[in-house]
């Protein structure tokens, strides 16, 4: 073949494949041949810092040069917390969450999705810091920060899940708290 057949081939080809993705797209996605519901968790948020804080000996500050001294040395990590969700009384997951990165200082991510039946429902939805500082050391203590999850989160509420719908617990963080929206 030549060069300019091949060319317009090409090009008719990659059009075509173009066109047919685009018309793909635009196709209606159904939730599946289910009446069920889902049940979706998600939000995310900067855990609570936790330090351990020792005081410094004489001995060990005049082993630095004057102008390292500090007279008490903190050392921290990124507090971890206690995910537990009920429906009807019975237990759907209870997992420590933790944050992202090498060091686990980085904001926790919480995505879950469970499929309900549709009805009313008995929800409870808890999100707690998991180790308190008196549990961490002698001297441990909590920094706070201004964009830190709260230390306890909790949702109690009676769903009501119209079939093929999704409920949504999310964290309001204007509110400071967890909240549900159903679509």
């Amino acid at each position: 073949m030549r060069r300019a057949p091949r060319a317009i081939l090409g090009s008719a080809l990659a059009l075509a494949a173009t066109a047919l993705l685009a018309a793909l797209s635009r196709a209606p996605q159904g939730m599946g041949s289910g009446e069920g519901g889902l049940l979706r968790l998600s939000w995310s948020g900067q855990p609570e810092r936790v330090e351990v804080c020792r005081t410094v000996s004489e001995e060990e500050l005049r082993a630095v040069p004057r102008h390292m001294r500090q007279p008490v040395i903190c050392e921290g990590q990124s507090a971890q917390y206690r995910l537990r969700v009920m429906l009807d009384g019975s237990t759907l997951v209870d997992e420590l969450v933790t944050g992202g990165g090498l060091r686990r200082d980085r904001p926790i991510y919480v995505y879950r999705e469970f499929p309900l039946t549709p009805g009313p429902r008995a929800l409870s939805v808890r999100f707690e810091l998991a180790d308190e500082p008196a549990e961490i050391g002698e001297t441990a203590a909590t920094r706070a920060r201004f964009d830190a999850l709260p230390r306890a989160l909790t949702l109690d509420t009676t769903l009501a899940l119209n079939p093929r719908a999704v409920a949504l617990v999310t964290y309001d963080a204007d509110r400071r708290a967890l909240v549900i929206r159903s679509r």
